[in-house]
């Protein structure tokens, strides 16, 4: 009884350790792809009494139209018509820029979006622009995405806007022309309409030329 006993325990400790062997393989390099390699976007930096905030994961293009959005409205006394452009740039450069985006949840821009139009605004984008955009929560993206180059207003008029019960008299009308790194058949002329709320000057509507 006692030798069939020591067979018994020569036989199981070897199984316990090839056990333990692929257990350690399959959590250090199998488990391992599955882990998400994207990490969490931090702000950087921010416009006192605008609250508009610059995120880590923006182009250099991007950087430099902030930083001149920050300068402008540091000023005492700045012309609307300039906000009103600088707001617009940046607003197009994020919505665009779909390369640095991780999932097409991911919608651009919407920090200068007029509030009651956001939601909206953000349910139209992602059943459009940004409906084909792949996830690239593990790195591992291969499709080629638009990367905004320069953004320039080339007509700018105050006109009436409604927009349900609220009337901006003075709404500032901005055609934008937008330039990418590689043409990759998205729009190159938008439309965009910017009303006043409060001390901000905010997007109410977009439209492709």
């Amino acid at each position: 009884m006692k030798k069939r006993r020591v067979k018994k325990r020569i036989f199981v400790i070897p199984f316990i350790v090839i056990l333990l062997v692929f257990c350690y393989i399959y959590f250090i390099y199998g488990k391992g792809k599955d882990k998400p390699v994207s990490k969490e976007i931090e702000v950087i930096d921010s416009i006192d009494n605008f609250d508009y905030v610059l995120n880590d994961n923006e182009t250099e293009y991007y950087n430099e139209t902030f930083n001149s959005l920050k300068e402008l409205l540091g000023q005492e006394d700045y012309e609307n018509k300039d906000y009103a452009v600088l707001i617009g740039k940046l607003f197009l450069i994020d919505f665009y820029d779909l390369n640095n985006k991780v999932m097409k949840s991911d919608v651009g821009g919407t920090q200068f979006v007029y509030a009651p139009y956001r939601e909206d605004f953000e349910k139209g984008a992602i059943d459009n622009v940004y409906k084909s955009v792949q996830s690239n929560v593990y790195g591992d993206r291969k499709q080629e995405l638009p990367v905004v180059k320069s953004v320039e207003n080339t007509d700018l008029e105050l006109k009436l806007f409604e927009y349900n019960d609220d009337i901006d008299y003075d709404a500032y009308y901005l055609t934008m022309n937008i330039s990418y790194e590689k043409d990759l058949g998205y729009p190159t002329q938008v439309l965009l309409v910017l009303i006043h709320n409060e001390d901000k000057l905010e997007i109410a509507k977009m439209e492709t030329l």
